[in-house]
């Protein structure tokens, strides 16, 4: 009997271990939150000239931008991108480690031409993503937009950085 008084004790004293929330130690460093910094805004147009999109877009062009993205971001609004611009036009590879949002991928080439497209990357692949030609800009956008705006290869970007 004194057994099963201990065993339910000592039940009861684990369901309330599991049931406590925890609580943060002095020295426990808190999960990085990364919150959207606009940095400027950017056109997609068509080659006939019409306007298919706005975006306000977050500049990453250090290495440490760069290596980043939107690694560990939750949420970006619609009209939210973020614009990678590299030193010189190349075949960068991408791939989503780390990246919680599905995105659709546009690389550009240094004269703005949109030449590769890749739509609905899966959040947290590491399978390489690979464009076809040179570029020195990637846009990266919610998974989706490419689709709604009827963006192709061929269109441009033209953007301005805020000062």
């Amino acid at each position: 009997m004194l057994k099963k008084q201990f065993l339910v004790l000592g039940l009861i004293g684990i369901c309330f271990l599991f049931s406590c929330k925890k609580t943060a130690s002095p020295n426990s460093e808190p999960a990085p939150k990364y919150e959207f910094r606009q940095d400027g805004t950017l056109d997609i147009i068509s080659p006939a000239g019409i306007k298919k999109a706005t975006f306000a877009i977050e500049i990453a062009e250090t290495e440490e931008e760069l290596m980043q993205g939107l690694k560990y971001r939750e949420t970006m609004a619609d009209n939210q991108a973020m614009l990678f611009i590299f030193e010189f036009p190349d075949i960068y590879d991408f791939w989503m480690q780390d990246t919680y949002l599905p995105l659709d991928m546009l690389f550009i080439s240094a004269d703005g031409t949109i030449n590769y497209i890749y739509e609905k990357a899966i959040p947290f692949s590491e399978n390489r993503i690979t464009p076809r030609s040179l570029h020195k800009y990637v846009l990266e956008v919610n998974a989706g937009l490419v689709k709604k705006f009827n963006i192709k290869t061929g269109d441009k970007i033209t953007w301005k950085r805020h000062s």
